[in-house]
């Protein structure tokens, strides 16, 4: 049979039995919907999460203490060693603005733009006293506000005055769910004569010229100050591979079940539209047609399903994945995650998409070209 005559039986097909297919192709496009969709999901939350970490954890080490007892002479001696190309150290307190509960930071002015403060209105602080809050607590530029500090959990809070030059975004940016820090950013060493603490910090952030001696070198810290807590960027991003890797996994189980649902349609409609067709396959071996031409026949329907399913599918799927977002942010909620379209996951949507397809349709199409037509006769 030419190939011309394959397609047109093919396409006589579809249009008889459309409502048929149309419900194999719908079945298949949530597969495809939901592989598409959720993947983009996940991809583009884990790239957010991944950005928000750089923020916050800006160095390849950080040293913390529960205690202000860091002394500078130890974060001399870190800017002097060879392998370290900056230390900076800050001090990170627990506080109360209102009726509030506050992250203060004190950093060093000099450095105050490695830490990557971003600004919605006001500017940056230059001197001491002055503060840039969080937008999430309300205060605005040019008032005078009272903070109170907590050194440690049974200390009384130390009282102190702050005019608020800045106001900057959360670095987090809410994305777990209302989670903020209600970050207050102050000149480190006016909030340290403020508190009389002294030349010490609670918190170091180190970078290192040579990223191989990350861990040898977190392992060193460890053991000359080991009352501190020693963390490494490579291990935060490594959890986080972590956690989207178990989410993926749980992704991948939700897409496996659409896809087989798909499966399974194709083969029970690809069954009975067998069985509907037994006289005319029949015919078609009586007048010399080979089984492999019908096969074709069979296998060019379901492709062209699978095909049409997969594409709208994965289409559906993006752009579903970009009305969430849309929705959740509309409704209140923080889910300014990136939406990134990509070809791979569009091109293994429409791949499943056919596999899946042609794979329901095996059977029955095996079970159509091995009738003998004297047999359906009788």
């Amino acid at each position: 049979m030419a190939v011309s005559h394959v397609i047109m039986l093919a396409l006589s097909d579809l249009r008889s039995r459309r409502a048929r297919y149309l419900l194999v192709a719908l079945v298949i496009a949530i597969g495809a919907a939901l592989m598409v969709g959720l993947s983009t999901i996940s991809l583009g939350a884990k790239i957010y999460v991944q950005n928000q970490l750089y923020q916050i954890f800006p160095a390849d080490i950080l040293i913390y203490s529960n205690s202000i007892d860091i002394p500078r002479a130890f974060v001399d001696a870190l800017r002097a060693s060879p392998y370290v190309e900056s230390a900076e150290p800050v001090l990170m307190l627990t506080g109360t603005l209102g009726n509030k509960t506050v992250t203060i930071l004190g950093v060093p002015l000099s450095d105050i733009s490695y830490f990557d403060v971003e600004l919605v209105e006001g500017r940056l602080p230059s001197g001491g006293g002055e503060a840039v809050v969080e937008s999430t607590l309300g205060a605005k530029v040019g008032e005078v506000v009272t903070l109170y500090v907590y050194e440690s959990t049974i200390a009384p809070p130390t009282a102190v005055k702050i005019s608020v030059v800045g106001v900057m975004t959360n670095l987090l940016k809410g994305f777990i769910g209302p989670m903020s820090l209600n970050l207050v950013v102050v000149p480190l060493d006016w909030l340290q004569q403020e508190l009389g603490v002294g030349q010490f910090y609670n918190m170091v952030f180190i970078t290192l010229k040579d990223k191989t001696y990350i861990q040898p070198f977190a392992q060193a810290l460890k053991r000359e100050f080991p009352r501190a807590e020693v963390y490494t960027q490579q291990s935060a991003l490594s959890t986080v591979n972590r956690v989207f890797s178990m989410l993926n996994i749980f992704f991948t189980i939700i897409e496996a079940i659409a896809y087989m649902a798909g499966a399974l349609t194709t083969f029970a409609v690809m069954s009975i539209t067998v069985r509907e067709r037994v006289g005319e396959i029949a015919l078609l071996k009586a007048t010399g047609i080979a089984g492999r031409d019908i096969a074709l026949t069979l296998l060019l329907e379901v492709f062209i399903v699978g095909l049409t399913g997969g594409t709208l599918g994965g289409l559906a799927g993006y752009l579903g994945a970009m009305g969430i977002k849309d929705a959740l942010v509309g409704a209140g909620y923080f889910f300014d995650v990136p939406i990134p379209f990509v070809p791979q996951f569009y091109a293994l949507g429409i791949a499943l998409s056919l596999s899946v397809a042609i794979g329901g349709a095996l059977v029955p199409v095996y079970r159509a070209i091995t009738l003998r037509p004297l047999e359906i006769l009788r």
